[in-house]
């Protein structure tokens, strides 16, 4: 397990970093999402790997993205889930924690009339009261709710009881809900591995909130799926995700130095014009895959998972949203990212925070309405930016418009603030 650094949050086993009134860029704890809210993909870019390839299917979305000094961009989404050989015969184990409710600070009375806010009629409202006891570790109540109470909320209830439950750190499976950014179950579910009957189980299960389709009643999933390869093939399915795969329209050679100017960042100016270059001279159609123009970090990662080994588990933590934000334009990744009193005195040091006229490489971090961030992408065209969600081995390093990172995080906060950072050596 990852050390852990003193939080003032309520979230367990997650670190944060806050921000003090003297700096806004004081960072004291790094707050990330646990292995359950990630998901991601290889996808074939002539590179060595650095996990095995996953699945992936191409969505039928494709625009171009603003133009600006980064170009015109093609943006094409495609859905992805990781490779059956890295996802776990036990996930969502969550020692029975899950089979119970908790109201933290909460009366009998007061926890009633948040289940009837919620959309729950009175009679399972009484009949989720007279499971209820008190609990003084908490000081309030847990409530042990019906499996046939459960898989009969309606959609719409399920999505406010659970947004509701989410605010306690003692509802993992809430907090941490399987997530899709689409518009319906069949876009997260389609062509799947799953069973028909597992699919006709889990997706009245299904809520939405925000822009994502949530799944989280992983203790019910549990107890209906008992054989261990239909839950890997269920937890394969949740875990999909979507990305943007990006593609750089080249002309011709008048445009090859501002596009140089921009996307070589990083010293990198005299590697990347040759291949531009290239691009708007070749008989093709004159783009590029932009993972072709990162620094090696992001080229060597994107769309590809952590893979562990034995040394991983001496390390301080694993592999986060801040480490993978401060190492991009690193040649070697440097370890000390690791430690949050390191990343602090970093930003702190070599950054200076912008307004506007993002570049690449600049890192975006997102904070909290308490001044807390939880959250560090860095900023590469428009409104792309290379994230990772989360410390697990089931978050990849994927390309999301930053509107979809932030809705990501949605239970975290409903309205972040966002500070730009830039190197002051770039």
């Amino acid at each position: 397990m990852s050390k852990k650094p003193t939080s003032t949050a309520q979230l367990p086993e997650s670190p944060v970093l806050v921000i003090p009134k003297a700096w806004l860029v004081t960072l004291a704890v790094l707050i990330v999402m646990p292995w359950l809210i990630a998901g991601a993909a290889y996808w074939w870019l002539n590179a060595q790997p650095t996990a095995p390839p996953p699945d992936a299917t191409r969505a039928p979305q494709e625009a171009a993205a603003k133009a600006g000094p980064w170009g015109r961009l093609d943006v094409t989404t495609v859905t992805i889930s990781p490779p059956m050989e890295l996802v776990g015969n036990e996930w969502g184990r969550s020692a029975d924690q899950g089979k119970y409710w908790f109201f933290p600070n909460t009366t009998p009375e007061a926890a009633a009339a948040s289940l009837a806010a919620a959309g729950l009629d009175q009679g399972s409202v009484a009949a989720l009261m007279a499971t209820a006891r008190g609990e003084s570790g908490i000081n309030g109540i847990v409530i042990t709710p019906g499996a046939d109470l459960v898989r009969g909320l309606a959609p719409e209830v399920r999505a406010k009881l659970y947004v509701q439950l989410a605010g306690s750190a003692l509802n993992a499976d809430q907090v941490h809900a399987f997530r899709y950014a689409g518009e319906s179950v069949e876009a997260w579910f389609g062509r799947s591995v799953i069973s028909p009957e597992t699919r006709r189980f889990i997706e009245p299960l299904v809520y939405r909130h925000g822009g994502h389709l949530y799944f989280a009643d992983v203790e019910l999933a549990r107890q209906q799926i008992v054989d261990p390869e239909e839950r890997r093939r269920l937890a394969k399915t949740l875990l999909r995700q979507q990305t943007s795969r990006v593609r750089l329209s080249v002309p011709s050679l008048l445009e090859v130095p501002g596009l140089v100017e921009y996307w070589g960042r990083g010293g990198r100016r005299t590697d990347i014009r040759p291949l531009l270059e290239s691009i708007a001279t070749a008989e093709s159609d004159g783009a590029i895959d932009i993972v072709h123009l990162l620094p090696a970090f992001a080229r060597e990662r994107l769309y590809r998972y952590p893979l562990l080994t034995a040394a991983d588990l001496n390390r301080p933590a694993l592999a986060n949203c801040l480490w993978t934000a401060l190492n991009f334009f690193s040649l070697v990744p440097d370890e000390r990212y690791l430690d949050v009193q390191a990343s602090v005195d970093h930003l702190q040091r070599d950054y200076y925070l912008v307004e506007n006229g993002l570049e690449l490489g600049d890192v975006t971090v997102l904070l909290d309405e308490r001044g807390v961030i939880y959250h560090a992408v860095v900023h590469l065209a428009d409104n792309l930016v290379f994230t990772k969600n989360g410390t697990s081995p089931m978050a990849p390093w994927v390309i999301l418009p930053l509107d979809v990172v932030v809705d990501y995080y949605r239970l975290r906060s409903e309205n972040p603030r966002l500070l730009h950072h830039r190197r002051k050596d770039r």
